[in-house]
């Protein structure tokens, strides 16, 4: 089941977070999530028994941590574009 979790970029809350214009989420099975970007694998996250989510980039290696999921999405997309600037 796929779904578009990044905000709507024609509302102002998109537009203050452009980096996650085109990403698709897509929920593998309860509590794991993927993102790609344009058929680009940008990493996972993945849910801890007590709720947490660890953040995994594209290379499997684990980059953050973020008490819920959108935190976690948003940890993600950060590392993406500082990536991507580097």
């Amino acid at each position: 089941m796929a779904s578009s979790l990044a905000p709507d970029p024609t509302t102002d809350e998109g537009r203050s977070t452009p980096s996650s214009y085109g990403v698709l989420w897509s929920r593998v099975e309860d509590g794991f999530y993927v993102a790609n970007r344009d058929g680009v694998f940008l990493g996972y996250l993945d849910r801890e028994a007590d709720g947490t989510y660890r953040v995994f980039n594209g290379r499997s290696r684990k980059v953050g941590e973020a008490p819920d999921r959108r935190a976690a999405m948003a940890v993600l997309l950060s590392h993406h574009d500082e990536e991507a600037m580097a």
